[in-house]
């Protein structure tokens, strides 16, 4: 019998186990990119490491899993992911996991991947016993970001869910690994890494566009806007949110669902499902107080930006604010960066000589990654489900 997973959405439909294949009714078109190694994105993500000298297992942090099925609406079967725990880590390997972090960070900020918290992360070794960080799933994707904290990956400063965001940053998963606070040399090689594998991915974004702009289906399968998170609309059911729910929350968390809405690529609107077939599109109404959606990144502009340059400076900064503690002190190097930390400043010095300083006080821009509690901070594969956090958070 299948075992079902995580929430109802779309008319019932959830998310199940199968013996060794996950049985998701959704789109998973966008995890086969990223997570099947032979698609035709990791391919040109290993061609671009190996050609700027980062190796070509430089991505190999993904996992290569088989898929069946990427149908734009129906949905697909995808491998159960099986890793073995990280275990003890000499000095050497936690430098490489440091690395590992800061490459994911850089891959998943430009690729505009959001909703990365740590019940939505894996970790551990897979049979060849690399390194594996990886997502369970990718619904949302080509957001034009200007910080990291956007993938939620490093804790988003806004003030509204501060200490959510703080409680779910998707990187504490290492902290039981790196140590807390993180040690100068660890946050020096996560913070290069970050820098270096931007600077790749902006060197190959030609060719990633086109893996896009070739890809079947990539204008009709939908990236999921989640107006809210699923503990308001759960909350929702005893207590009246605010803003007020829309009529399409409502008459979806009346059927039993939590809402779920996406948008199209080159498709103005925030659409949603109005029949059980899935062949219906209702959209949300484009005046009044309904969510505004910011610009994707442009296929056509081949993935480039203006605000990449933020997401490679103000970013930079905001990722080590993120793990900055008072214990930091003096100069860490890498070959990649130098970080210098004073009392009130921080320093990183590029290897093109060039220097960026930034004020040392960052909770303005960045959560901190060490909260009170231990929620996440674990050493299984697997977030274990967690109903209350000990801390109050």
């Amino acid at each position: 019998m299948p075992r079902p997973l995580g929430d109802s959405h779309n008319f019932g439909r959830r998310v199940s186990l199968r013996g060794s294949t996950i049985v998701k009714p959704r789109p998973v078109l966008w995890e086969w990119l990223l997570l099947q190694g032979k698609s035709p994105l990791r391919r040109v993500l290993a061609d671009a490491a190996a050609r700027e000298g980062l190796g070509q297992e430089a991505f190999e942090f993904l996992p290569s899993l088989a898929f069946a099925g990427k149908d734009a609406r129906a949905g697909g079967r995808v491998e159960r992911l099986v890793l073995e725990p990280l275990g003890r880590s000499s000095r050497a390997e936690r430098v490489e996991l440091a690395r590992v972090a800061g490459r994911a960070l850089a891959l998943f900020s430009w690729l505009g991947v959001a909703d990365l918290h740590w019940e939505n992360l894996v970790l551990g070794r897979d049979r060849g016993g690399r390194i594996v960080f990886a997502p369970l799933d990718v619904e949302m994707i080509l957001d034009d970001f200007t910080s990291p904290a956007e993938t939620k990956l490093i804790p988003d400063a806004d003030p509204e869910y501060a200490a959510m965001n703080r409680h779910a940053a998707g990187l504490r998963r290492l902290l039981p690994y790196l140590g807390k606070p993180l040690a100068g040399p660890l946050l020096v090689a996560l913070a290069g890494a970050y820098r270096r594998t931007l600077a790749l991915l902006d060197a190959s974004s030609s060719e990633i566009a086109a893996v896009f702009d070739t890809l079947p289906h990539f204008r009709d399968t939908p990236m999921r806007v989640c107006l809210r998170g699923t503990d308001e609309y759960v909350r929702a059911l005893s207590v009246p949110p605010w803003p007020p729910l829309l009529d399409a929350e409502a008459t979806q968390l009346a059927r039993g669902d939590i809402p779920y809405f996406f948008r199209l690529y080159g498709r103005r609107g925030i659409h949603y499902y109005e029949n059980r077939a899935l062949t219906r599109l209702g959209t949300l109404p484009a005046r009044g107080d309904v969510p505004r959606l910011a610009p994707l990144l442009s296929v056509a502009a081949r993935l480039r930006s203006p605000r990449r340059v933020r997401l490679r400076e103000e970013g930079l900064f905001a990722l080590v604010g993120a793990f900055d503690h008072p214990a930091l002190s003096g100069r860490y190097t890498s070959d990649e960066l130098e970080l210098t930390f004073t009392a009130r400043r921080i320093t990183a010095k590029l290897p093109a000589k060039e220097e960026l300083v930034s004020r040392r006080n960052l909770a303005a821009f960045v959560g901190s990654v060490y909260s009170p509690c231990r929620c996440g901070e674990v050493r299984s594969v697997f977030v274990p489900a967690v109903t209350r956090c000990r801390a109050g958070l």
